[in-house]
C-alpha cells in the first residue's frame, strides 16, 4: 500500500465521524486497511457497539468479501443481518474502498444496533431542547444548478428589498454582492442564469463582481 492508498483512507476518517454523528451512538462506523487484515481497523466511532477498538482485525465475513471482492457486481455488500455473541442483532453494510487503480485497499462498514429500543433510536435522531431552540441552518435542496442560483437570487433579493432609501442600480450591485459572498459564482454557469433572472448582460454582472469584490475585501479588512 503506498502514500496515496493511505492518503484516500486517511480522507475517510472525516467521513467515518460524519455518518455516526448523523446516526448517533447506536451506530457504529468502521474503516478498515488491507494492508494488515491483522490489524485491520484505522478508524472507529461508537466501537462499544461491538466492543471493537483501533488495531482489531478484520471479520471472518470480512475476510470472505476479500477473497470474493473482484467477483462481486458492486462495491456495496448489504444492508445484511448479524447476529453479536451476546444476541443482539445487527443490520450493516459493507463499502469496498478502491484505489485510483481499482484496486482494493480498505472497507468502510456501518453496523446499527437493532435490539435498542426504538424510543431510544428516536430520541438520538430528534433533536435535544437545546438543538431545539438554537438557531437553525436554512438549507435548500435543488434539483438543478437553475433551481440552486434562483433560490440564491431570490433570498439575496429579499435582503436588499427589506432595505430602504437604495436605489434600483444600487440594489443590483448589492444583490450580486449577497451572492459573492454566498459562493454562488462558483457554480459554473451561474452568471449568465443571474444576468438573465435579473434583466441585465452578463457584462453588467461581470462588473458588479468586480465590485463586490473590492466590498468584500474593503470589509475583511475592517
Amino acid at each position: 500500500m503506498d502514500r496515496n492508498d493511505k492518503a484516500i483512507l486517511d480522507a475517510l476518517g472525516a467521513v467515518v465521524e460524519g455518518v455516526a454523528e448523523v446516526f448517533g451512538s447506536n451506530c457504529e462506523v468502521v474503516l478498515h486497511s488491507l494492508e494488515d487484515i491483522s490489524h485491520s481497523v484505522i478508524k472507529i466511532e461508537n466501537g462499544h457497539v461491538t466492543g471493537r477498538e483501533v488495531g482489531s482485525p478484520l471479520t471472518d465475513f470480512g475476510v470472505d468479501i476479500l477473497k470474493k471482492a473482484d467477483s462481486l457486481e458492486r462495491d456495496v455488500v448489504g444492508s445484511y443481518y448479524s447476529k453479536l455473541d451476546d444476541g443482539r442483532l445487527l443490520r450493516s453494510i459493507t463499502i469496498l474502498i478502491r484505489n485510483t487503480k481499482s484496486e482494493l485497499i480498505g472497507f468502510m462498514c456501518i453496523n446499527i444496533d437493532l435490539s435498542v429500543p426504538f424510543t431510544k433510536l428516536l430520541s438520538e435522531l430528534a433533536p435535544t431542547d437545546v438543538e431545539a431552540s438554537s438557531e437553525k441552518v436554512v438549507e435548500h435542496f435543488p434539483s438543478s444548478v437553475k433551481d440552486l442560483v434562483s433560490r440564491a437570487l431570490e433570498t439575496a433579493m429579499m435582503d436588499v428589498n427589506n432595505r430602504k432609501g437604495i436605489s434600483p442600480s444600487e440594489k443590483s450591485k448589492l444583490v450580486v454582492l449577497g451572492l459573492y459572498k454566498r459562493g454562488i459564482f462558483n457554480v459554473r454557469g451561474a452568471i449568465d442564469l443571474v444576468a438573465k433572472e435579473m434583466g441585465v448582460s452578463r457584462y453588467t454582472v461581470y462588473n458588479y463582481i468586480r465590485e463586490a469584490r473590492v466590498k468584500a475585501g474593503e470589509e475583511l479588512q475592517v
